[in-house]
């Protein structure tokens, strides 16, 4: 279903090509002054001076071919006039609006259709069928913190709004599960003589344990334990030739870890489609190096084996990217680019989309050019890199617990679920029959979702609890409210899902000289741009734009419930309107919220 202002558009160009001016001229925009008119068309100066006449006489004729256009035998404008020195403002009639509407929501996908085949999609989005989405980089055997939110949440957001568009989409968490972590780990189970019966607990204890002892260091710099890291590193070589028991045990940590993490990100309605490791690809980087030496793609340098992935118009130095370091040992970039021939072995993929910290671009820039000159993927392979921003605390500093250590994402949550109880016990609203950590935890994780999406992913943002938990202002809570009103109102007034068409359907016929609402009117415009604003988030990559389209949406309809008395509305033609705008409101605030992955209570 075309967008509204492009089915005015085409009108207008019927008529441009009806009287032989250039069709190009017929390119209606939204006005930036919307409080004086809805569309502008800005040609009258282009085309006086081609015509070599004045604005004004272009301008005057232009309105006089237009004005009376209509659409299903309903008006389109219900103003359309030359103003000075050269646009033409145009106001859009409630009724053509209306009409509009009523299409778009009898539409079970209310006019969205598959974007590839959509004939508003440039060629370039065309041809964009399938997106893998890499978001989460989780490590197994180590708690989540809320570094890992960040990607999570906008990966999850991502993949869900390309899948809403027609895109097939899936998303790979693309764990760390090998390397020294394993054999640091596996060593320190060892020695507590529990590597044959432990739970994520131990993991999560023994990992950062393990960690530091590998490191600590004498006065003099050198190890405390030298035998434990010279162990670590023997058995981290012997679970990559697969040996016993190094390998069942890894296996087990495997095993609980992705148990967990599915129960964690679970908790923020995040799911991945694959659990896959840098360990999937262990059997992939051996050949690949190798051919890529044989082939002279990867050179020699001090040992370390290296890919030149510099190009003339490259602004600043790139450096090479490393494939092997001087002692043949695999580097990130390696496991990368393995992953880069399993996913092309195993998927039909168009594009990849890598959610993942800015301070990874230079990395994945590397990466990406290495894999197209190493021919691990076609040319034309389209690789885009969400580059995150940070989290960070009122200090301006990445997030950190109360006593400035790295903060556990189940204690976020917590202390998330903890201010939303505090606040419905406080709010004074009946909670009788309502089961309040539920409540209080939907409210929690819309707190912290929301308040990280509404901020634009490559950004950093300053996260305070106390702010994004209010129930009023730019927060998850107040989305969530604004929804939760509007089912009770459908509760009061008895109106069921399946009567919800019949409200539609009467707008096509609603007198719209019945109401003076601006507010209204201003509500149903927003509405019109629901399609164009998710093809922007799509196609930049970008959720906080879904965020601030809903956050307008129910600021202008809290401003509306607030000023008129819908269920005492007297007319009964009126009533049925407004009735309407209620259904309209809550349908796209909840098609939008389900694409962030965000649970609306039936009560709160």
């Amino acid at each position: 279903m075309k967008q509204f202002i492009n089915v005015v558009n085409s009108e207008i160009k019927k008529v441009f090509s009806k009287n032989n001016i250039n069709t190009k001229y017929a390119d209606l925009k939204k006005s930036d002054k919307s409080q004086k008119c809805d569309y502008q068309l800005n040609c009258c100066f282009a085309l006086a001076k081609e015509k070599k006449v004045s604005p004004a006489d272009v301008g005057s004729e232009i309105v006089l071919l237009i004005k009376d256009l209509e659409l299903d035998g309903i008006k389109i404008f219900s103003s359309c006039e030359f103003c000075p020195p050269g646009f033409i403002n145009i106001i859009v009639s409630s009724r053509a609006i209306n009409n509009y509407l009523n299409k778009m929501f009898t539409d079970k996908k209310l006019g969205i259709e598959t974007i590839y085949d959509d004939e508003e999609s440039s060629e370039s989005i065309k041809n964009i069928k399938s997106i893998l989405y890499d978001y989460g980089g989780a490590n197994i055997a180590k708690p989540l913190h809320v570094g890992h939110l960040r990607v999570a949440v906008i990966g999850e957001a991502l993949k869900r709004l390309s899948r809403r568009l027609g895109v097939k989409s899936v998303g790979d968490i693309h764990m760390g599960d090998y390397g020294l972590p394993m054999g640091l780990v596996i060593e320190q189970l060892r020695d507590e003589k529990i590597e044959n019966n432990f739970t994520i607990d131990d993991l999560q204890r023994v990992y950062p344990l393990a960690s530091k002892r590998s490191k600590d260091t004498k006065e003099d710099g050198s190890l405390v334990d030298p035998d434990f890291d010279k162990r670590a590193h023997d058995a981290t070589k012997a679970l990559q030739n697969d040996e016993e028991p190094y390998k069942t045990i890894w296996e087990r940590i495997v095993e609980l870890s992705i148990a967990d993490l599915k129960e964690r990100y679970g908790e923020l309605n995040v799911e991945f489609d694959y659990y896959y490791g840098e360990a999937t690809v262990k059997d992939i980087m051996p050949s690949m190096c190798r051919e890529l030496i044989d082939k002279k793609i990867a050179k020699e340098s001090d040992g370390a084996y290296i890919i030149d992935v510099a190009r003339e118009d490259d602004k600043k130095e790139m450096p090479p990217c490393m494939l092997l370091k001087g002692d043949g040992a695999y580097l990130y970039a390696t496991s990368d680019l393995g992953t880069i021939v399993f996913r092309e072995k195993n998927f039909d993929i168009d594009e990849y989309v890598y959610v993942v910290d800015y301070r990874q671009s230079l990395h994945l820039e590397q990466v990406f050019r290495a894999a197209k000159i190493a021919g691990l993927c076609g040319e034309d392979k389209k690789f885009y890199h969400v580059a995150v921003g940070t989290m960070n605390g009122p200090d301006g500093k990445p997030f950190k617990s109360r006593d400035g250590g790295v903060l556990r994402l189940e204690t976020l949550i917590s202390d998330a679920r903890e201010k939303a109880l505090e606040q419905l016990k406080s709010s004074g609203r009946d909670m009788t029959g309502l089961d309040l950590n539920d409540l209080a935890h939907k409210i929690a994780i819309a707190t912290i979702k929301y308040g990280d999406l509404s901020n634009s992913p490559t950004r950093d943002y300053v996260f305070n609890l106390d702010t994004f938990s209010q129930f009023q202002g730019n927060t998850g809570p107040y989305i969530l409210y604004t929804v939760v009103r509007i089912k009770s109102l459908f509760k009061k007034l008895e109106i069921s899902e399946n009567e919800f068409s019949t409200y539609i359907d009467k707008l096509k016929s609603f007198d719209t000289s019945l109401i003076d609402n601006k507010l209204l009117r201003d509500i149903a415009l927003h509405l019109l741009k629901f399609k164009s604003m998710l093809y922007d988030a799509y196609i930049e990559y970008d959720p906080s734009i879904m965020c601030k389209y809903i956050y307008e949406l129910s600021d202008m309809f809290s401003s509306f419930y607030n000023d008129c008395n819908i269920a005492s509305e007297k007319n009964e033609s009126v009533k049925n309107y407004y009735i309407a705008i209620c259904i309209m409101t809550y349908k796209i605030l909840n098609e939008i919220l389900e694409i962030l992955s965000i649970d609306v209570p039936d009560k709160m």
